[in-house]
């Protein structure tokens, strides 16, 4: 056996959990998991999309132009409109899916905001993938500031129809994905002018290229941005028209209508948020998937990598070293709460979605507080992992060929795209500043996930050092003192908005992410306590080392407090330094729970058998098209040249 395949089998033998509980765990039903591990053999074995080494040496065109292919194959195998099916595998591809705007994002919008008879007309067609829609909100001049997007959509009562026209640069739809190239509609977020009146913005389904040429129609102007960071292969496009005629019918209208000359609006105005939730769902349930990817990797060279004799003058793997721990292990307790987090809000969001089709909005903002507070959480967190790994790899992490860069590249744009993470922050503080004014008049109206509210004086009087105690107790100490400093500064003369963005912001931001991890930390104790028995050790060891090190992170606000003295704290480092001597043997074992294949994991350092120097070795003297293509001719023209120089 080869010393590195030995050095990972010997891991495998301690691990002494069963694994393939956990496994249930991370993909949630047997439904999800065998779609996944089809999708995994399926581009392991077509070679036209298999992950190929010299990926990354490839123009972004013919990478564009493969990731088409990979969609084109995978939709005649899967139902690709069920993000049961497709979301677990968008984690498999080499570059961005194509269609995952369409699918995530424009459809759920035209359930939620279409008619019956809107949905029944279009729906269908996005199935088959006769349409294929962007999401084209954001513009050149405006992102997250909805409510002053320019674009116009002038409603013409003579014809009854209506004109969209861009009015400005700034007001030039830009970024939205599969805009570029593929979209032949686009789902146009502009304001509505009745009768010379500003009615707000609302969606409107919008034809933009021809259905038989696929070129762009008259009075629109479209197409790709260009390279950016990550995101090589999504076709983030321009969109852009020219007093542009469209049908009244074009007007998502199951909360707003013209009818009979009239305007008139139905529901809740907020209504627009549920569409969002889906996409924010999806960046919480996907991406630490590719954070385990990371971490898989990371792992395993970790072990195979040997550095420096022991006492017994023996190489030790790096991950024996304490400091690799503490780069690791506490990012793999974290990805396994991330990954409960995931399936906990597509139950929230499937919940809120039954509910505002019943013109049930009860759920609908504490839902798009949740979502907000993990979209910013998670995503940030995810990006962050992929570079401690990339770093615990030391310099084969550099190489593309230890998959670990194009995770970073891939998932580093979330966390501006579907809402500015600091802006999302600012959301959910807004929420809870609410929710902590319910509980004097209205504590019923407190939800579940936020009633710690209900109970600040036992929390403030609770002595204890447990973990999700300190959590907790953090969090309300924090929210407490923002609500203080808000009246406070307001009793000075400042209106609310001055002291919004003057004088407490800071503060908001972070009482917002301690939610999120507050969240994180119950939705884990919920999954512990419904876990099969044979996992439920493990588990804990996890969730009380993701606690500590949320804890020892961000403590200025326990020390502050004089909630914890400096003995205390020595004794949270040690606590968390045995966490870690317990959890190392598992280490292995908890990534490939996941089971991520080979060619999933796009790695030369981080594979099932080991042998990482054996597989870079190969992969750039066989696979490295810039070595088989031969000597440039520039080199030859460069060498021959009698350069003057002063030396």
């Amino acid at each position: 056996m080869h010393p590195t395949t030995q050095l990972l089998q010997e891991a495998r033998d301690r691990v002494t959990f069963p694994i393939q509980e956990l496994t249930k765990l991370i993909y949630g039903n047997e439904e999800i998991y065998q779609t996944f591990m089809k999708a995994q053999k399926i581009i392991e074995n077509e070679p036209t999309i298999k992950n190929h080494p010299d990926y990354h040496n490839w123009g972004r065109k013919e990478q564009i132009i493969k990731s088409y292919e990979k969609i084109r194959i995978m939709h005649q195998h899967f139902n690709l409109s069920n993000a049961a099916h497709w979301a677990p595998m968008l984690s498999l591809f080499q570059g961005t899916t194509p269609s995952a705007v369409s699918f995530g994002m424009t459809v759920p919008a035209l359930r939620f905001l279409g008619t019956d008879e809107q949905f029944n007309l279009w729906g269908p067609k996005f199935l088959t993938m006769e349409i294929v829609a962007a999401y084209a909100q954001t513009e050149i001049g405006h992102g997250s500031d909805v409510q002053n997007l320019e674009t116009i959509a002038t409603y013409n009562s003579q014809t009854n129809d209506f004109v969209l026209h861009t009015p400005s640069v700034s007001a030039v739809k830009f970024w939205p994905g599969e805009l570029g190239f593929l979209s032949n509609y686009a789902l146009v977020y502009a304001k509505l002018i009745f009768n010379g009146k500003n009615k707000g913005v609302h969606p409107f389904m919008v034809q933009i290229r021809d259905n038989s040429t696929h070129k762009p129609l008259k009075g629109v102007a479209v197409g790709d941005i260009g390279p950016k960071l990550g995101y090589s292969t999504k076709d983030n496009g321009f969109l852009a028209f020219d007093n542009y005629r469209i049908p009244l019918n074009s007007l998502l209208a199951r909360y707003v209508r013209i009818e009979n000359g009239q305007f008139s609006r139905h529901g809740n105005e907020k209504i627009s948020y549920a569409s969002m939730m889906v996409s924010r769902q999806l960046i919480i349930f996907i991406y630490p998937r590719m954070a385990a990817q990371s971490l898989t990797v990371a792992i395993r060279y970790s072990i195979t990598r040997q550095q420096f004799t022991n006492d017994k003058g023996v190489e030790n793997s790096v991950l024996e070293y304490q400091t690799q721990q503490d780069k690791l292990l506490p990012r793999l307790a974290t990805c396994y709460g991330m990954i409960f987090v995931g399936f906990r809000i597509m139950e929230l969001v499937d919940d809120n979605f039954h509910r505002v089709q019943k013109k049930d909005f009860s759920t609908l903002q504490q839902s798009h507080a949740i979502l907000s507070a993990l979209k910013a959480w998670s995503s940030q967190w995810v990006v962050d992992t992929a570079e401690w790994c990339r770093l615990s790899c030391g310099g084969h992490g550099y190489a593309h060929y230890s998959g670990i860069p194009a995770i970073y590249f891939d998932t580093a744009p979330n966390v501006t795209l579907e809402g500015e993470n600091q802006v999302m922050y600012l959301q959910v503080a807004r929420y809870l500043l609410k929710v902590l004014q319910y509980v004097e008049k209205n504590p019923e109206k407190v939800p579940f996930y936020f009633n710690f509210v209900l109970h600040i004086k036992e929390t403030l009087a609770n002595q204890s050092t447990e973990y999700g105690q300190l959590l907790k107790l953090t969090l309300t100490i924090q929210l407490i003192s923002v609500a203080k400093k808000i009246k406070d500064s307001m009793s000075t003369g400042k209106n609310f908005q001055q002291v919004w963005n003057e004088v407490v912001g800071v503060q908001l931001l972070s009482v917002a992410q301690r939610y999120a991890e507050y969240f994180t930390y119950l939705v884990f104790q919920e999954q512990i306590q419904s876990a099969n028995s044979s996992v439920k050790e493990i588990l804990q060891q996890l969730c009380d080392l993701y606690s500590l090190q949320v804890i020892l992170d961000n403590p200025n606000t326990l020390i502050e407090s004089g909630r914890i003295n400096g003995e205390q704290f020595k004794q949270l480092n040690e606590a968390k330094i045995e966490l870690l001597n317990k959890i190392k043997p598992q280490a292995l074992g908890l990534v490939e729970a996941f089971n991520f294949s080979d060619n999933a994991l796009r790695t030369c350092i981080g594979c099932h058998d080991g042998k990482p120097y054996e597989y870079i070795y190969e992969w750039a003297t066989k696979e490295n098209s810039v070595n088989i293509k031969g000597v440039p001719q520039a080199v030859n023209d460069l060498m021959g040249t009698k350069i003057k120089a002063r030396l």
